[in-house]
């Protein structure tokens, strides 16, 4: 009998590889800017500490997605002393992600053996809604999929348990023992998880310290341990 029947997945970073889309994306969005390599590799560092901040405000509830839309790339270039349109690197950015089609490598091979073994699969994630489904759909991974949430399109983001209330509302064979909420955000998946009652298991391809909280049911490396986690 499996130990859930219920599993919402999370996507970037736990299935589809956002983390390599990013970078290969800033990267064309600077070289385009005419910045040098040096410069480059220093608008990243940058970015990457701006926009954690401004996603970590966002879940917290304390500013709008829109808010990092609008000021990333403006408060990148305040912290480089760099002049520029903050709106034309965002608009660049954008286009960059939504043909970002990478998947992480066995993403497929997992999906696919989850849902011959019976299991309902769920998409739960932050993000924006155009570009989370042109990367279901340019990947296939949309076929593997029964539903898909979306927070852009919810009005309710992780961690926030509303964002899983609509999802409970809307399967109403779905219960508290028999979901568990899978991915690699602590702050976002593992939290969200856990506001609401339900088991969690962290993804954590990258190996990074366990911090003390939040407190995930399970913890995972690679897809063949969530197999047997699952089971």
């Amino acid at each position: 009998m499996m130990r859930y029947q219920y599993l919402i997945f999370d996507l970037d970073d736990t299935l589809l590889d956002f983390k390599g889309g990013e970078i290969a994306g800033l990267k064309n969005v600077f070289a385009k800017q005419g910045f040098d390599t040096v410069l480059q590799e220093k608008a990243f560092n940058e970015y990457t500490r701006i926009n954690r901040e401004l996603w970590s405000a966002f879940e917290k509830g304390e500013i709008s997605k829109q808010t990092i839309h609008q000021t990333r790339f403006d408060k990148l270039l305040v912290s480089l002393g760099v002049a520029g349109d903050g709106s034309a690197f965002e608009r660049q950015y954008r286009e960059e992600l939504n043909h970002n089609y990478r998947i992480i490598d066995g993403a497929e091979a997992f999906l696919a053996h989850l849902k011959q073994s019976g299991y309902h699969l769920i998409a739960g994630t932050n993000g924006e809604a155009q570009t989370q489904h042109l990367r279901l759909e340019h990947t296939g991974f949309d076929s593997y999929f029964e539903q898909v949430y979306i927070s852009d399109e919810m009005g309710v983001a992780k961690p926030d348990p509303g964002f899983y209330t609509q999802i409970f509302n809307e399967n109403p064979e779905m219960t508290k023992n028999n979901t568990v909420m899978i991915g690699d955000g602590l702050a976002s998946d593992i939290q969200g998880g856990t506001n609401f009652g339900i088991d969690t298991i962290w993804v954590n391809f990258t190996q990074t310290p366990a911090p003390e909280t939040p407190q995930p049911t399970a913890t995972v490396q690679t897809y063949k341990e969530l197999i047997q986690q699952l089971s």
